[in-house]
Parts: C-alpha cells; sequence; structure tokens
C-alpha cells in the first residue's frame, strides 16, 4: 500500500521556486584566456671577427704532455674558438707551427712537432675548415718559447702556435 502524496501549494510553490532557480542560473563563463609571453631566448653568441682570429693566432693554440701529441679538453675548446673565427673570417688562412721541448733528438722533436701540427690541422678540418686553409710546419725544438731547462720551461714549449698566412684570393 502506497501512502497518498499530497502536494499543498506550499510544497507547490517552494518546487516552482527551485525549478525557477536552476533555470535562471547562468554557467560560470570560462576564465579568459592569457597570452603567454615565449621563453626568453638565450642572446645569439657574438659573432667572431678578424680581431678575434688576431688575438687566437697570438697566442698558442695547443699544450702537450711529454712525448704525446693528444689535445686536451682545453686544446679542443680553443681550437672550437678558432674554427668560429675561421668560418667568420672564409679568406683567412693560417699555419700551425708544432714545437717541442729541448729534450730528444734533432729529428725526433720534428717528427713530433709535425704529429702535434697534424692532431691540431685535423681537429679543426673535423670541425668543417677546408684543409687547404691550413698549412703544418714543426720547428721541432728550435723555437722555445722560454729558453729555461726546468719542467715549467719545458711544458710551455710543448706546443702549437697558429700564424696567420695571406688570405685566399677572391678571385
Amino acid at each position: 500500500m502506497g501512502i497518498p502524496l499530497r502536494l499543498t501549494p506550499g510544497v507547490l510553490l517552494f518546487a516552482a521556486a527551485c525549478a525557477h532557480e536552476q533555470q535562471s542560473v547562468t554557467p560560470a563563463s570560462p576564465p579568459p584566456v592569457v597570452a603567454e609571453a615565449p621563453p626568453p631566448q638565450p642572446a645569439p653568441a657574438p659573432k667572431a671577427t678578424d680581431d678575434d682570429l688576431t688575438l687566437m693566432v697570438s697566442q698558442p693554440i695547443s699544450h702537450f704532455d711529454f712525448d704525446k701529441a693528444v689535445l686536451t679538453l682545453e686544446d679542443r675548446g680553443k681550437l672550437q674558438a678558432l674554427a668560429k673565427a675561421l668560418k667568420a673570417n672564409a679568406s683567412a688562412r693560417i699555419q700551425i707551427a708544432g714545437n717541442c721541448d729541448e729534450r730528444g733528438t734533432e729529428e725526433y722533436n720534428l717528427q713530433l712537432g709535425q704529429k702535434r701540427a697534424a692532431v691540431a690541422k685535423s681537429y679543426l678540418t673535423k670541425l668543417g675548415i677546408d684543409p687547404a686553409r691550413l698549412d703544418t710546419i714543426s720547428y721541432g725544438k728550435d723555437r722555445p718559447l722560454d729558453s729555461g731547462h726546468t719542467e715549467q720551461a719545458w711544458a710551455a714549449n710543448r706546443r702549437d702556435d697558429a700564424t696567420r698566412l695571406p688570405d685566399l684570393s677572391t678571385h
């Protein structure tokens, strides 16, 4: 048996008011879209100039351990900067000179100096420099930076130097 449901006028009025409220409620509008600023871009690296190239060839471009022709991480960084300067100066040419300390025979040091110059040239060509723009020479022990006879002097003399050559002709 069911209980009869009686709707009184008050209940009907309340139900109608609730239904009316539900109909008049407007959905909330979505929040406004705010355009986000693009993330900041790193500043472009400064372009290598002719002055950069001149500065780089005014100091040794690599140093080597005793009896070695292996580039260090620091040497690679210097050669990467040199490659950037050479790319910015497309007609520039350099000569890479391998040097040794005073120990060892003249013949041995000339060969080791050539290996040192060749390893720098090879690295630069891997970085995209045309090998025709890179000459090599070995001075062995004939051009020391430091004429002393200490480990410090010998370490300074085990190096590659670069010299600017006349630019490639543009004819």
